[in-house]
């Protein structure tokens, strides 16, 4: 736990930015909305602490976006407390616990991956080839949300799955990059159980969240992953939550006035990530 004095122009305005990828004025459409509990041991030498974060994908036929419903709540709490004070006219806010967030979304639309990510009050999109899943499908099932699942396994991004999707939901969409079975993927995780994504509810026919949208954002400003992690990298030495850290963050006396920050402290080692090297 660290305790920080921080500039709210500098980091909430660019944590908050989430929201403003929001289609304005967009027509109310139909489609899936599922919520998903995301676990991951990210270093296997402190297996004690799990990344725990709460994800919401939403789909249609023809595409999906997933995105943190965690950073979704919190960034509208954080909104309300600015608020608050501004009709206040205080520059002082107790912002209390910040939580680590996942700051990227992930849509997949027209056999391509787009990673969508924000920083410094710009929207950035990273296009990545659509991966060919090579999915065993079982006979084996089981009863996942009052759905009959059925398992598979495949690689994906370096890491072999074992999934539960159901056909009743005829969308070849799941999890974060997860895709490419015959039905919706309720349930996957890696083999070595240190990754796992896990649904918690689901709608099949509902409106799409007003916060959220299926089409990427109008803004983003189309880049390659190495192009984009040198900027983030010279972006971060002069200012940095060090939100990927693995510890809750508690802010006390956040003021509008005031120097740049620097977050204190050491990264927690991640020796087990998501994604492994192509």
């Amino acid at each position: 736990m660290r305790y920080l004095n921080f500039v709210i122009a500098a980091l909430l305005l660019c944590t908050l930015y989430s929201f403003s990828y929001v289609h304005k004025g967009e027509p109310v459409t139909q489609a899936g909305v599922a919520y998903y509990h995301f676990t991951h041991l990210r270093d296997t030498n402190n297996p004690h602490r799990i990344w725990n974060e709460d994800f919401i994908l939403v789909f249609n036929n023809e595409k999906s976006m997933y995105t943190s419903s965690t950073r979704i709540d919190q960034d509208s709490a954080n909104l309300a407390k600015m608020k608050a004070a501004e009709q206040a006219g205080s520059v002082t806010i107790q912002m209390g616990v910040l939580k680590p967030v996942t700051t990227e979304s992930v849509f997949i639309q027209n056999n391509a991956v787009y990673v969508n990510k924000n920083m410094n009050e710009d929207s950035y999109i990273i296009r990545e080839p659509l991966e060919k899943i090579n999915w065993t499908i079982e006979k084996e099932t089981k009863q996942l949300l009052g759905y009959t699942c059925q398992k598979a396994t495949g690689t994906c991004k370096g890491r072999k799955y074992i999934a539960w999707f159901t056909t009743d939901i005829p969308a070849g969409f799941g999890p974060w990059k997860l895709q490419g079975l015959p039905g919706l993927i309720l349930e996957a995780s890696d083999v070595a159980q240190r990754i796992k994504f896990t649904c918690t509810s689901l709608s099949a026919n509902t409106a799409v969240p007003h916060q959220l949208s299926l089409d990427l954002p109008l803004d983003g400003i189309t880049t390659t992953q190495a192009e984009y992690q040198r900027m983030e990298k010279a972006f971060r030495e002069g200012i940095s939550m060090d939100a990927a850290n693995g510890s809750d963050i508690k802010v006390e006396n956040v003021t509008m006035n005031g120097a740049s920050f620097k977050a204190a402290g050491n990264r927690n080692a991640v020796n087990y990530p998501l994604e492994l090297a192509q």
